[in-house]
C-alpha cells in the first residue's frame, strides 16, 4: 500500500473538508480554513487507510478542536443538523436538487405533446 504525503495549503484544505465530512463534523469557517490549513500544509500523511498528522490520526485532533469552546466556535461553523439525522454526504440544498429533478411529467403535458 503507498503513502502520500500532502503538501501546500490549498491541497491541505482539501483534505480538512473531506475528513470533516466523512466523519460528520461541521464545515470549517473562513478562519478555520485559513488557520487549519496553515497548520497542517506541511505534514499530512495519507496511507493504510488512515489520514495522519505527526504520526497521529488527523481526525483526533479535529475533533480535540471541535471539542473545545473556543477553537470549536472560531474555526467551526453552527451546525444546523439535528442530532437525530444521521451524517450523510448530501447536504440539504443537493437533496432539494435531486427531489426537483425527479418530479414527473404531468400526463397531460405527455397527451399534448403526441397529439398537437
Amino acid at each position: 500500500m503507498s503513502v502520500l504525503m500532502v503538501k501546500g495549503q490549498t491541497n491541505a484544505s482539501v483534505v480538512l473538508k473531506g475528513l470533516l465530512q466523512q466523519h460528520g463534523l461541521p464545515d470549517l469557517t473562513a478562519e478555520g480554513v485559513d488557520a487549519l490549513s496553515a497548520k497542517f500544509e506541511t505534514g499530512i500523511v495519507i496511507g493504510h487507510g488512515v489520514v495522519s498528522f505527526e504520526g497521529k490520526p488527523l481526525i483526533d485532533a479535529l475533533r480535540a478542536l471541535h471539542a473545545d469552546a473556543d477553537a470549536g466556535k472560531r474555526f467551526f461553523a453552527s451546525s444546523q443538523r439535528s442530532q437525530d439525522q444521521p451524517a450523510g454526504n448530501l447536504t440539504d440544498r443537493y437533496r432539494a436538487e435531486v427531489a426537483a429533478s425527479r418530479k414527473q411529467a404531468r400526463i397531460t403535458d405527455a397527451v399534448a405533446r403526441y397529439t398537437g
